[in-house]
């Protein structure tokens, strides 16, 4: 890069083969084509022996094979007339260069990867990271690392919901500001970030929910939204385990219930599924309110029970459970 942009100055030797070889990258091999040529051209190596080069360079680590080499590329080089000097020097640069070379197209492909990936990163971070997490798992970097590096961008991220959330993550309108919740160390950036949606987490982020009751949950679920837990459990006819997964997710927080509430209205429903049949309630007829559910109006959870029940039921902290919650031993 300083030769790149001047700071450190290189000419090419007229005539001379390894200059030849190094002119694209002003002196430096960064392709494996690039150190294959410099043993044939400056060390007279055959093509075979090159490729065997190139072997040695991708397993060097694991099997130690470069030393086989080495005293042939010096010796060779200083046939060539290279002085001895600079041909162990050339030896050392590809060894070094072995850590991270790849073949030309290779570096090519991965760096237009990177740089696309870095341009939406920068500009589209919400964008850019709704991607990441809708291609979960990766291997790398997990949901909780993606969604705090986005919030300190200034990003808002909302907890997954029975009436916002879909199956995967989604983008929605947010309230902007991006510039006020910005962490300091990222402030220098907020004039390049042109997207300020918030992503709404994907219902497949409640741990243990299965794909085709969140489908049915969104496939059914009414223009207007649900408006009751009965009324989810009625119109989408999922299991009542599924439903404790989605309240101990924190999940119905758009019906005004909190974890407790909402677990409390689960629980409730136990044992109602066919009672409509027995002949005690048959002439009561069908439920037909099911969204007159009053609250339980129990409590909300502190931070330490709040914490245990998160950490469990999702995929990843969608809400604050930082240690300062907690009370020092």
């Amino acid at each position: 890069m300083k030769r790149r942009d001047g700071s450190e100055h290189w000419a090419p030797k007229p005539g001379d083969p390894l200059d030849e070889v190094l002119s694209e990258t002003l002196g430096i091999p960064l392709f494996q084509e690039q150190a294959m040529q410099m043993a044939i051209k400056g060390a007279g190596f055959t093509q075979g022996e090159a490729d065997q080069l190139r072997r040695a360079m991708a397993a060097w680590r694991r099997t130690g094979k470069m030393a086989v080499f080495e005293e042939r590329f010096i010796l060779g080089m200083v046939g060539n007339g290279y002085e001895q000097d600079f041909a162990e020097r050339c030896f050392a640069q590809i060894k070094g260069f072995a850590e991270y070379g790849f073949p030309e197209s290779h570096a090519a492909s991965f760096a237009l990867l990177v740089y696309a990936s870095c341009w939406f990163k920068c500009h589209y971070p919400d964008v850019f990271a709704c991607a990441l997490l809708n291609s979960q798992p990766m291997g790398f970097y997990g949901p909780s690392q993606i969604v705090r590096d986005v919030r300190e961008h200034g990003i808002e991220v909302l907890a997954a919901d029975i009436n916002h959330s879909d199956l995967e993550c989604v983008l929605e309108p947010g309230a902007g500001q991006v510039r006020e919740r910005i962490w300091p160390r990222h402030r220098d950036m907020a004039d390049d970030i042109l997207s300020q949606k918030a992503i709404r987490l994907g219902l497949n982020f409640v741990e243990g929910l299965a794909e085709n009751d969140i489908n049915q949950l969104v496939a059914r679920r009414p223009r207007e939204g649900y408006r009751s837990v009965r009324e989810v459990w009625a119109r989408s006819a999922i299991p009542i385990a599924s439903l404790e997964k989605l309240a101990r997710a924190d999940a119905f927080a758009s019906l005004g219930l909190n974890r407790r509430e909402a677990l409390w209205a689960v629980k409730g429903l136990i044992g109602t599924h066919g009672a409509e049949t027995l002949p005690l309630f048959a002439a009561a007829g069908p439920s037909r309110d099911l969204v007159a559910e009053e609250p339980a109006g129990l409590p909300l959870m502190g931070p330490g029970k709040r914490s245990s029940t998160i950490i469990r039921p999702s995929r990843y902290r969608s809400r604050d459970t930082r240690c300062s919650s907690f009370v020092p031993c």
